[in-house]
């Protein structure tokens, strides 16, 4: 084979392994805001206002996307296991309650390490291995804490106390395959297994046939 045949050949290989690796279409999105919105907006409203009518109440039970009243309120859980806090941060409005659930065999505690001004949190300082423990956050900001055996292998958690809840959890919880970027595992594979074999290919006939009939002999005619 002629190196110039062989190069065409390989430019083929490799273009085919590029095009294996690229992602598939965007699909495109449908509008999620139109009319439908809309309605529904309208009917939420017309089942509060039926809701405020027939009881009395102002519908303070009512939650948002991240578990907490709309008023905030409602109710966080946050697992103390062996070594760690799950999850070890969490983004919540004013006036949710977060619960502590005590999941491993080992003794742990809660220790505020950094709070707000003006906030009060003692946490939970003494050690246990199980039961639970609740606090209500009232004031926005940001609320460090670790357990004292346990912080040099990184027991450490945090909450954020804030009214922009909604928006923080939002963002945290955006998936990928949302964004209209697929991942195709089965491509990714297949495009490393093509670059790495014809890498392999390319260096043998670099090394086999690399020199040619007047590179390798100058003199002869």
């Amino acid at each position: 084979m002629k190196r110039r045949e062989f190069m065409v050949a390989a430019s083929g290989v490799t273009g085919g392994a590029v095009a294996a690796t690229a992602a598939t279409p965007v699909a495109a999105q449908e509008d999620e805001n139109g009319d439908g919105t809309e309605a529904n907006g309208d009917d939420a409203e017309d089942e509060a206002d039926g809701e405020n009518g027939a009881d009395g109440e102002n519908g303070d039970e009512e939650t948002n996307g991240n578990g907490a009243a709309a008023n905030g309120g409602g109710t966080e859980f946050v697992e103390v296991g062996d070594n760690y806090y799950e999850p070890d941060e969490l983004t919540i409005e004013p006036g949710t309650t977060v619960v502590w659930e005590w999941v491993g065999q080992a003794d742990h505690n809660i220790n505020p390490s950094d709070q707000p001004e003006g906030a009060d949190w003692e946490g939970h300082p003494d050690l246990k291995a199980d039961g639970d423990y609740e606090y209500t956050f009232t004031e926005e900001g940001t609320y460090d804490y670790v357990c004292d055996p346990h912080v040099g292998v990184g027991m450490v958690g945090s909450i954020e106390v804030t009214t922009d809840a909604d928006e923080a959890a939002a963002v945290a919880d955006v998936d990928i395959d949302e964004l209209g970027i697929p991942i195709q595992k089965h491509f990714v594979g297949i495009a490393s297994f093509l670059a790495i074999f014809v890498s392999f290919v390319f260096t043998f006939y670099l090394l086999k046939y690399g020199e040619s009939a007047h590179t390798s002999s100058p003199g002869r005619k």
